[in-house]
């Protein structure tokens, strides 16, 4: 089984793979390069995965850590604006050399890049909805609503 990271979204195994994503893929599909999903990279490299990118065992360039990660430890972050999209292709690609450190391929690999780097500035959860209590979530599904009404004051007692 070869363990791999999605460079862009895609389907496999019957699942739609995020951007990030790691996942295994059984050998025989890996190794026959007409069956390998081409958006995927080896996750770690410890054996003879694409080392390089080039789609072959191996690989002849060394491997960088993202640049993410060493801009954290720096405190240079690279700021991507919210309309990056909009962007000519040439700001885009240097915008992606600024994330990675190297020049990228073609504009999809840039689009690529910069979509991760965003994804990975994310906080968890951050866009989570907001807790629901069981009342409001029956009332959503159309569910049976309770016939009583917690009460808002401390019982009182009764004098008989």
């Amino acid at each position: 089984m070869a363990k791999v990271m999605a460079t862009e979204k895609g389907f496999f195994g019957g699942i739609v793979r995020e951007i990030g994503a790691v996942f295994v893929v059984p050998d025989e599909v890996w190794n026959d390069a007409k069956r390998r999903p081409k958006w995927c990279v080896p996750a770690a490299f410890g054996g003879k995965g694409d080392h390089d990118g080039d789609g072959k065992p191996g690989g002849s360039k060394p491997v960088k850590a993202p640049a993410g990660d060493d801009d954290k430890k720096s405190g240079k972050a690279v700021t991507v604006p919210a309309d990056w999209q909009n962007l000519s292709a040439k700001d885009r690609k240097a915008l992606a050399e600024a994330i990675t450190g190297e020049k990228p391929a073609n504009v999809k690999d840039a689009d690529t890049v910069i979509a991760a780097y965003i994804e990975g500035q994310r906080e968890p959860f951050d866009d989570a909805p907001e807790p629901q209590t069981v009342a409001l979530a029956q009332k959503a599904v159309g569910g049976a609503q309770p016939d009583w009404v917690a009460p808002t004051e401390a019982p009182k007692a009764v004098d008989a």
